[in-house]
């Protein structure tokens, strides 16, 4: 059996915690006999198969989710670790959503519960929520509201060769914020949801600012903070927003505007143009 979960883009800016994109950039999971190396697609960097060590998240999720721990785990993917794309949050649910389909449960219930255990390990249910479920999610604890994005749109992303420690840039962050600061934000996450839901993407620009985290991290990532005020400077973007804690930028985009925007962001780092991943976790 081979599982494969999507990368994520999560927060979207005033979302935090809550908010999140699937995103079609995978984390393939072997489970029992080493896959051959066409089996998961015929993109050559996903071919790589690696032993998942004992600490790996998916073995931990495996576990968490009754997986039996003799069974031999192997991982294979492009998401870069480290750089806000939800690398840890698809590798948990993709094992526990495997741990739960060999203990013969339902697709849709194993999917439920690889998101509980993987929101668990996480800490937060935003990045699990999306590679469970895929497409726009809104997650409140276990609880998860999946909304179709609207067809013609992708998502370009920039991720620096440098990484961001999502543990240290959380601490960083505020016990306490302001009310202002507060009704600014939770009225622009309600705007990314109406957005979504309607269709009428018009306002998304203004819905992706934020008081809690986003500047408090930009700060610390000036390189970030200049592609995402590029990206917002064209008027080809919809939204743009820190991607998760950082350090990557991902921007909303008309599919057919995507080169054009992808091949404007200059400096250092990877440019990746990403659909939106539908599906959420599978099997094969």
């Amino acid at each position: 059996m081979i599982v494969t979960a999507p990368a994520s883009s999560a927060n979207l800016g005033p979302g935090f915690d809550c908010l999140a994109l699937a995103l079609d950039l995978p984390f393939h999971l072997a489970v029992g006999e080493e896959p051959a190396a066409g089996d998961v697609s015929d993109r050559p960097h996903e071919h790589r198969w690696h032993d998942a060590e004992a600490t790996h998240p998916a073995v931990v999720a495996f576990g968490e989710a009754g997986g039996d721990p003799s069974v031999p785990l192997r991982w294979a993917s492009p998401i870069p670790p480290g750089r806000g794309l939800g690398y840890s949050g698809a590798a948990r649910v993709a094992g526990a959503f495997a741990a739960g389909l060999a203990d013969g449960l339902d697709a849709e219930v194993a999917r439920a519960g690889a998101h509980a255990v993987a929101a668990r390990l996480e800490g937060h249910p935003d990045n699990s929520a999306a590679s469970a479920h895929g497409g726009f999610t809104v997650a409140v604890g276990e609880r998860v509201t999946r909304l179709e994005v609207p067809a013609g749109l992708v998502v370009v992303v920039w991720s620096p060769s440098r990484s961001t420690a999502t543990d240290a840039s959380r601490r960083a962050l505020p016990g306490r914020v302001t009310l202002d600061d507060a009704a600014f934000t939770v009225a622009r996450a309600a705007a990314w949801v109406a957005a979504i839901a309607s269709g009428d993407l018009d306002g998304l620009r203004d819905a992706c600012e934020d008081r809690l985290h986003q500047d408090i991290r930009l700060e610390h990532r000036p390189d970030a903070r200049a592609v995402r005020d590029h990206l917002l400077g064209r008027q080809e973007v919809l939204a743009a927003w820190l991607s998760g804690s950082g350090p990557s930028v991902a921007a909303l985009v008309p599919a057919d505007l995507a080169p054009l925007v992808a091949g404007s962001i200059g400096g250092d780092g990877a440019v990746r143009v990403l659909d939106v991943h539908r599906g959420g976790v599978e099997a094969v």
